[in-house]
């Protein structure tokens, strides 16, 4: 199976969860610069799961449009796992939608990133956090092949905490 195929037999995994719970995702994004959200609007049916999505690339947009601690914000260049949580719940929040997935990072080696290449991303459901996960590459990694990474492992982790959320349901039933 090649890439391609791999990742819309996941959407069509994560677009059907959403159904059979009757959930709907939100998406913020930073390093990820709108793929993630390119992503989700490819599912079929797309509007029944997909509530939308913001990239919020600036620190003060970060602050102003997803509220998340301005001075964690300032002392972690907003590249943090608290902002990526932030960034997640408030997402949902803002789009009245059960699941929030947000990704803050480096797709390029800046000095803000100290030589290194990595990103976190936050899934929430219901307004806590669920899964949040830093991803680490090779800094000669280039930008496009980063933010795609970013978003794989984004949609994996997603897919998984869907899983495990329609297991706990039918468990506690």
């Amino acid at each position: 199976m090649n890439k391609i195929q791999f990742f819309k037999a996941q959407l069509k995994q994560i677009r059907n969860s959403l159904l059979i719970q009757r959930e709907r995702l939100a998406v913020a994004e930073s390093v990820t610069a709108g793929l993630l959200q390119f992503a989700c609007a490819q599912m079929e049916s797309a509007m029944d799961v997909y509530g939308g999505g913001m990239t919020a690339y600036t620190l003060d947009e970060k602050i102003r449009l997803l509220d998340v601690d301005a001075e964690e914000a300032q002392k972690c260049d907003c590249v943090s796992p608290l902002i990526a949580e932030q960034m997640a719940v408030r997402i949902a929040t803002l789009f009245h939608t059960e699941w929030g997935i947000a990704t803050t990072g480096y797709a390029t080696i800046v000095p803000e990133s100290k030589g290194k290449l990595y990103a976190f991303f936050s899934i929430a459901y219901h307004e806590r956090i669920v899964h949040t996960e830093k991803v680490e590459l090779e800094a000669n990694t280039k930008a496009e092949e980063a933010q795609r990474i970013y978003v794989i492992r984004a949609l994996r982790a997603f897919y998984l905490a869907l899983k495990n959320q329609s297991r706990s349901e039918i468990i506690s039933v």
